[in-house]
């Protein structure tokens, strides 16, 4: 590509938002590309959403022992520092894809409970879970259960036959 199509391909994107672009590559560009964006797409929706039931089903069978999670040890520095980025770090860094498919709230849920988290472990200052987090954990729990029961009440009272002849 040589600068006067760079210049008219720029001249014909200026203003438009990423999401759409990055649609009409979704929708228009060559079979490779199409499956490798929505590939990014499927990863932005669910590894967050997963990644976040899984921590959360962590939460819940830990806060039933009564012993801390574990010792913390010099040697398994690199250990903690992995798992804390694939947990916390990680989600945090696929919001910036999720924002390139302009995808609904309704899949940013996981990142309200991701940044609750991460709060959590920065007032109590300790990257692993301790017993004294539990109750905060929990707390974020059912903020965003709350989050997901109003979209599904949204969905409801909206975007079903049903919920429209009443509520219309």
């Amino acid at each position: 590509m040589n600068n006067d199509d760079k210049k008219q391909f720029l001249a014909l994107i200026k203003g438009e938002d990423i999401s759409e672009i990055m649609s009409l590559l979704a929708e228009y560009s060559n079979q490779y590309s199409r499956k490798m964006l929505r590939l990014l797409r499927w990863i932005s929706k669910w590894i967050p959403f997963s990644i976040m039931l899984m921590h959360m089903y962590g939460i819940f069978d830990f806060s039933r022992n009564p012993k801390e999670m574990f010792v913390a040890h010099k040697a398994n520095w690199a250990c903690y520092t992995f798992i804390y980025i694939m947990v916390y770090v990680l989600p945090i860094v696929l919001i910036l894809m999720s924002r390139f498919f302009w995808l609904c709230w309704k899949y940013r849920i996981p990142f309200f409970y991701y940044f609750g988290v991460n709060s959590i472990h920065l007032v109590y200052w300790s990257w692993y879970t301790t017993n004294e987090m539990v109750m905060a954990h929990f707390a974020i729990m059912a903020f965003t259960l709350l989050l997901y029961v109003y979209g599904a009440i949204d969905w409801f009272c909206c975007k079903s036959k049903l919920g429209k002849r009443m509520f219309s």
